[in-house]
């Protein structure tokens, strides 16, 4: 076994012990815990960061941890875990939709190796490898092949910072020419595994945080998608937009954004 196939052994196993906690967590109506004027933690959030930081330190005790819920881990290291512990809070305090995941991500310096996705009440658990595909509950999985823009259905997203950003993009996909529908959830990483799974055939936002992307990132690259800014540059940790579709409307929708 290699050395990245045995993270991805221990990430599996640690995101399927985060999605069992979550299943407990959903639609209880957590007390939230604002941390900001637009953004909200709860218990599950707490616990499921706790889950992860504590068994990533154990055992990769040199990495940096990088999580949505808890301050860096920096150890001067090449390689970085991204942590989501709940990506999608409303949702799963609520039950309005089944939007909700934990996100793990392995990077190298700055670009995403490894990625998982599990989002336990739709029963759908999204993993891929670089350079080994992408899966979802075992099956490989591709990007759709839709090459026009007018009939795509496409998720997009603001983010909880600056949350009028992605309105121009909006109204320009929604101008003629552009596309069909639009949806937004308050989650990114169950319509990002859309994207990769060929359900949806793009996803765009604006201002979200490397934690909502990065697992999903390697997943839609090895589902044969394209993954960038909305500058057009491939996506790195740091950026804060995301276009993500396959390489056929990456060029096109590019182009008609701008």
């Amino acid at each position: 076994m290699n050395r990245q196939s045995e993270f991805m052994v221990f990430t599996i196993e640690l995101a399927r012990r985060v999605g069992k906690l979550l299943m407990k967590f959903h639609n209880q109506r957590l007390k939230p815990i604002w941390t900001s004027p637009t953004h909200f933690k709860t218990k599950a959030d707490e616990d499921s960061n706790q889950l992860i930081r504590r068994a990533i330190i154990s055992r990769f005790p040199e990495h940096n941890i990088l999580s949505e819920e808890s301050a860096p881990r920096r150890k001067k290291s090449l390689f970085t875990w991204v942590i989501d512990p709940v990506d999608g809070t409303i949702n799963l305090r609520t039950g309005v939709t089944d939007h909700f995941s934990v996100c793990i991500a392995f990077c190298e310096n700055k670009t995403p190796i490894l990625g998982v996705i599990n989002a336990p009440k739709r029963k759908e658990f999204y993993r891929a490898e670089r350079n080994k595909g992408a899966f979802c509950n075992d099956l490989p999985i591709y990007v759709s092949e839709t090459k026009d823009i007018s009939p795509i259905l496409m998720g997009v997203d603001s983010g909880k910072h600056d949350r009028a950003k992605h309105l121009p993009y909006l109204k320009k996909l929604l101008s003629p020419g552009g596309i069909t529908c639009f949806l937004s959830t308050g989650c990114a990483s169950v319509p990002l595994s859309l994207v990769a799974r060929g359900t949806l055939d793009a996803y765009l936002a604006t201002s979200l945080e490397p934690e909502d992307m990065a697992a999903a990132v390697v997943i839609i690259r090895e589902a044969g998608g394209k993954v960038t800014n909305l500058q057009g540059k491939e996506w790195q940790l740091g950026d804060k937009s995301i276009l993500a579709t396959n390489p056929y409307l990456h060029k096109k929708l590019i182009k008609f954004l701008v």
